[in-house]
């Protein structure tokens, strides 16, 4: 196992990641543009955008839904859409205007991101009066529609629905979206893909009501199988996490999330061999799979493994360094 690690890391070291410069982070911005609306009681809320094409600007659909009126806010003017393309279930909305002269983001690609890239969000979180910046790595995709769906560690706050999610080359990848409960949250953005779709094959339609709930908002048994899986483990239901794991492992059997999840599982109930089988075709599939790492790392700990305890370490003091603390 330790010799089947070391390799695992060569293979890992030549895959490098840099911090996005000042020069990138600065050049998206023009793109982000604040959403202003006035819901049905006459209130004043804020989101995000992202202008993706010639006038044309992308923001998540629960953003706008059921507004009396909807403006965006660039270069000190407003500006009123005069239709919009709207895909309800995957949260997706395109404002469209007349000579909004902004310069759109270079689109990017879902189907290129790995595990631990390093990514940064732009919106105006918080209603903030320029775009704020958040940077950090992607920590899993989940696949919905055939794309990928981004878990990111880069934080956002109310306001930045709608906002972006960029590559460390500040191609858009993502709308950022909405986020876990709890302290530690977990942030989602919906892919890139969703959008070039809406561009090619969406219609035009006047601003109207939220005619189907988004993904995330559906009734639980209707959500996807990560959500459904995050809320059992954070209420402890291993048993349930179990089961949850095995559905999603037979509906998607080539997912690596599904395999990880029944990991977990696993390990919760303290059924340890199974768990490090598990993982290990976890880490097999994908070597930068941070968690599974970490998971590893604790069973090798329960085992005085010291030798397979510094092959891990190393892994993610690369990979995700903060990971090491909680394997303390």
């Amino acid at each position: 196992m330790f010799r089947s690690l070391t390799f695992i890391f060569i293979l890992f070291s030549q895959i490098v990641f840099a911090t996005p410069s000042d020069e990138v982070t600065f050049l998206v911005s023009p793109s982000v543009v604040k959403v202003h609306v006035i819901d049905a009681k006459g209130n004043h809320g804020v989101g995000s955008g992202i202008v993706v094409a010639d006038s044309q600007v992308a923001t998540n659909c629960h953003v706008i839904a059921n507004a009396q009126g909807v403006q965006i806010g660039k270069l000190g003017e407003a500006f009123s859409p005069t239709s919009m393309k709207a895909d309800w279930r995957h949260d997706l909305c395109i404002l469209q205007f007349k000579f909004l002269d902004v310069k759109p983001i270079i689109l990017g690609d879902t189907k290129k991101l790995t595990y631990e890239q390093s990514v940064f969000s732009k919106s105006f979180g918080g209603n903030a009066v320029k775009p704020i910046i958040s940077f950090g790595q992607i920590k899993a995709l989940y696949t919905l529609d055939n794309e990928n769906i981004i878990q990111s560690s880069a934080g956002f706050a109310m306001g930045a629905s709608g906002g972006g999610l960029f590559d460390d080359e500040g191609r858009l990848i993502g709308l950022t979206t909405f986020k876990s409960p709890g302290r530690y949250a977990y942030y989602y953005s919906i892919p890139v893909e969703w959008i070039k779709h809406l561009l090619r094959h969406g219609k035009d339609i006047q601003l109207t009501a939220q005619t189907e709930l988004p993904f995330w908002d559906a009734p639980f048994e209707k959500r996807p199988y990560f959500m459904q899986a995050y809320d059992a483990a954070r209420e402890a239901k291993w048993d349930r996490l179990k089961e949850i794991a095995a559905l999603w492992l037979k509906n998607e059997p080539q997912s690596t999330e599904a395999l990880f999840t029944d990991a977990i599982a696993r390990f919760e109930l303290k059924d340890y061999e199974l768990a490090k089988k598990v993982l290990s075709d976890v880490v097999k599939k994908n070597p930068r799979h941070a968690q599974a790492q970490l998971y590893l790392l604790k069973l090798a700990k329960m085992d005085h493994d010291t030798n397979q305890v510094q092959a891990i370490e190393t892994l993610l003091s690369q990979l995700d360094e903060s990971l090491l603390k909680e394997a303390q």
